[in-house]
């Protein structure tokens, strides 16, 4: 019993072993073959990074100035502007 679960163990560890070295080769191979490629493959990234950092940071910066930006604001004085003329 104890071989039979060393034996699943080193053939999940085997599996898994092979499956991270296949994806890592595959896209060392696919990615850095040439220079070219690689660096579409780094500025699409570093777009793609940069797009959903400042979404991200944008919500977290009005989350927490919610009420003090002039968007929050802006119905009290234009409406007040419209009423004096």
């Amino acid at each position: 019993m104890v071989y039979l679960q060393a034996c699943r163990r080193t053939a999940r560890d085997r599996i898994v072993a092979d499956s991270a070295r296949l994806l890592t080769c595959d896209n060392y191979s696919t990615l850095f073959r040439n220079n070219f490629t690689m660096l579409a493959a780094v500025f699409t990234a570093g777009f793609a990074f940069e797009i959903g950092f400042n979404q991200t940071m944008n919500k977290v910066w009005d989350n927490n100035n919610r009420g003090r930006q002039w968007k929050d604001i802006r119905h009290k004085y234009v409406e007040e502007a419209e009423d004096d003329e």
